[in-house]
């Protein structure tokens, strides 16, 4: 190779570099940095950061406003409690913003103690975890008046209508069974300005421009109503894959299944004179459904279902609960960016009347 096809293939290489980074620096700025690198301390949704649709965005600060709070295990000093909350992300303020905990709802309105055992591993689920209070003494130590058991509704058959272990204890005798429990970290990777982010933005960007449904694994769907405060997706609902094929939900044998562990775990826990509460979380998907335009996908019919059973606890109905408030045209119950719900959400679920009626 002579001296001037090396100065050519020099200057070919050095345009590639520089174009290369241009282009990531040019997206990182001005688009993927508003998702992995803001320094605002505002808080962005799980489907926002999923999808890369920035117009979704719903930035929010966390924040504590309401007159008490309620007690985790870091602040908890082992005295007795009027309310336990056991659930998933829903109940561990994966949302952000606004008074995230529903918890701190109760705590409030109803002067109440409420502890929250965020926990979760593969090993024990949230039915499971209780059962294992029960077996190794916890709950009749400290005895709760009332048990919130959460779980959201894509996950709640897979996580509570399978074959339960009712003898499942755990080794530890006293306080350390609180103490041992994980903590899931969600957190927010942090990210150069060169990375894959900005690949998968251009991606996504034209599927959602040319295909009427945008990323397969983050359906964008047109609503009837603004449902939602961003100016450009009032009318938009982003959901995941989940949500869409919960074809289970649908399984009349599993939701009796279901609900049969409930009640004996409902039967279990009066044995010590504590109500429980089931409450799953309604999907955002099966809440917006019925202002849907031209919805190519099923509909879930876990709550119909559920509510047709008999019950020996609590059921929060929070898919009818919260239509209610949709179809009086108010929004932001979910927020636009992420699967989980709000605030106003949270709210309304606590002030509903099966709250009001029972707690004391």
């Amino acid at each position: 190779m002579n001296l001037l096809h090396q100065n050519l293939f020099v200057k070919i290489f050095l345009s590639v570099i520089a174009l290369f980074i241009t282009l990531h620096a040019v997206i990182w700025i001005f688009y993927t940095s508003e998702v992995f690198d803001r320094n605002d301390e505002m808080y962005v949704g799980d489907l926002g950061r999923v999808s890369y649709q920035l117009d979704s965005l719903h930035p929010r600060k966390l924040e504590y406003t309401l007159e008490k709070r309620h007690l985790h295990k870091e602040n908890w000093n082992f005295e007795q409690v009027d309310i336990l909350t056991v659930g998933d992300s829903f109940s561990n303020a994966d949302t952000g913003g606004l008074n995230p905990y529903y918890q701190d709802f109760l705590a409030t309105f109803y002067d109440k103690k409420v502890l929250n055992l965020q926990r979760f591993s593969e090993e024990l689920n949230s039915m499971e975890l209780l059962i294992a209070l029960y077996n190794s003494g916890w709950l009749e130590r400290y005895k709760p008046k009332y048990i919130i058991l959460e779980a959201v509704e894509r996950f709640a058959l897979n996580a509570h209508a399978k074959e339960i272990d009712w003898d499942k204890t755990l080794e530890e005798k006293d306080d350390s069974i609180i103490a041992n429990l994980k903590i899931k970290d969600s957190h927010i990777p942090s990210l150069t300005f060169i990375n894959t982010a900005n690949y998968k933005f251009i991606r996504y960007a034209l599927q959602y421009k040319f295909s009427k449904n945008g990323y397969k694994r983050i359906p964008r769907l047109r609503l009837s109503h603004p449902f939602f405060s961003p100016k450009k997706y009032t009318n938009y609902l982003l959901v995941t894959q989940e949500d869409i094929k919960n074809k289970s939900a649908e399984d009349e044998l599993r939701v009796t299944s279901l609900n049969e562990n409930l009640n004996k775990l409902a039967d279990m826990l009066s044995k010590l004179d504590i109500k429980l509460f089931y409450m799953p979380a309604v999907d955002k998907y099966d809440l917006y459904y019925d202002f849907i335009i031209e919805n190519p996908y099923q509909k879930n019919y876990f709550f119909d279902l559920l509510r047709n059973e008999e019950k020996n606890y609590y059921f929060i109905d929070t898919k009818a609960i919260l239509l209610k408030a949709l179809n009086n045209g108010e929004q932001d119950i979910f927020y636009a960016d992420d699967t989980h719900w709000s605030y106003r959400a949270s709210e309304l679920i606590v002030k509903s009347s099966i709250f009001r009626n029972t707690i004391k």
